[in-house]
């Protein structure tokens, strides 16, 4: 891969007008897209994504985005253009926001009802578009359990004073790994269900698309629901239930909760060298709430 040399916006504008040069920059506006990806939205109409280095797996999500095009309902990125001197994708933009919990609460019991189908419909046409056999062989990686116990158990008990957040961690890695050999149904996993990645239509109340392919695996199908858990615990409960109900799948909504607990113990690990970052800060928080709640979903 190309790995453009700085990710400012004078230097993507740049990069993309000396692609394309019928584009039309009238605005560009910066997203730090997560761990791999920096976005680039472009008069609020096209998507732009540069891979922040080496290790992201661009050929992959482009090969499963075109394979996907046809068997998922909801929109999802149909990819346009290709950077010609650096790496980088670019589609038009899935047009909507994130879900929130204002907005969840505004919506009639019907308008909840058809965004919890549209969430496990969606998750159904995913895992039933490929086979793990089959996501392997388009190069597709399994997922490692096991390195994310090993990061956390690596940094945090060294890193960490705070006694309640590691009298959370203790229970939380213990139960993960007595839960990891445990065998499960494997599917290819989309895997990264959070509502910052959803395009919701506020205005219509409805779910226009999804996007961000950047994490697919195969692995333990209750992973495609927990980060929902972060967000509402009993949301993700109902999209599992719907699940369910279409696919006859039998979900554990325990290991969504533990692995949602893991995922939150591995970005205070990865930002440990900045503790005053909104990510820090924020699973700080969420580990404070989820202390002081009583345990939910035990099986």
């Amino acid at each position: 891969m190309r790995i453009l040399p700085a990710f400012d916006a004078d230097t993507i504008r740049q990069t993309i007008l000396d692609d394309i040069p019928n584009l039309k920059i009238e605005t560009l506006k910066l997203i730090d897209n997560g761990w791999n990806n920096v976005v680039a939205e472009i008069n609020s109409e096209w998507i732009f994504r540069f891979p922040k280095d080496d290790e992201v797996a661009f050929d992959i999500e482009v090969r499963i985005l075109d394979f996907l095009k046809d068997k998922i309902t909801l929109r999802i990125p149909k990819i346009e253009y290709f950077g010609k001197t650096f790496t980088y994708m670019g589609y038009r933009k899935v047009q909507g926001g994130g879900l929130t919990k204002e907005i969840l609460d505004s919506l009639s019991y019907a308008q909840k009802e058809k965004l919890i189908f549209d969430l496990a419909n969606f998750l159904r046409e995913i895992h039933s578009a490929l086979t793990p056999d089959d996501a392997r062989k388009m190069g597709v990686t399994d997922e490692d359990l096991v390195s994310y116990a090993n990061l956390i158990k690596s940094v945090l008990p060294n890193r960490i004073n705070d006694l309640a957040v590691l009298e959370y961690v203790e229970p939380t890695l213990k139960e993960y790994e007595e839960m990891i050999p445990e065998k499960t149904e494997d599917v290819f996993l989309y895997n990264d269900l959070h509502v910052d990645n959803l395009a919701f239509d506020p205005e219509r109340k409805r779910l226009n698309g999804i996007f961000d392919f950047g994490d697919i695996f195969v692995g333990d199908v209750s992973r495609d629901f927990y980060a929902l858990y972060r967000f509402d615990p009993y949301f993700m409960k109902a999209v599992a239930e719907r699940y369910q109900s279409l696919t006859d799948r039998k979900l554990n909504l325990r290991r969504m909760v533990i692995y949602c607990r893991m995922n939150e113990l591995c970005d205070l690990a990865e930002y440990i060298d900045k503790p005053e970052s909104a990510i820090y800060q924020n699973v700080l928080i969420r580990i404070g709430k989820w202390k002081a709640e009583m345990d939910i979903f035990q099986t």
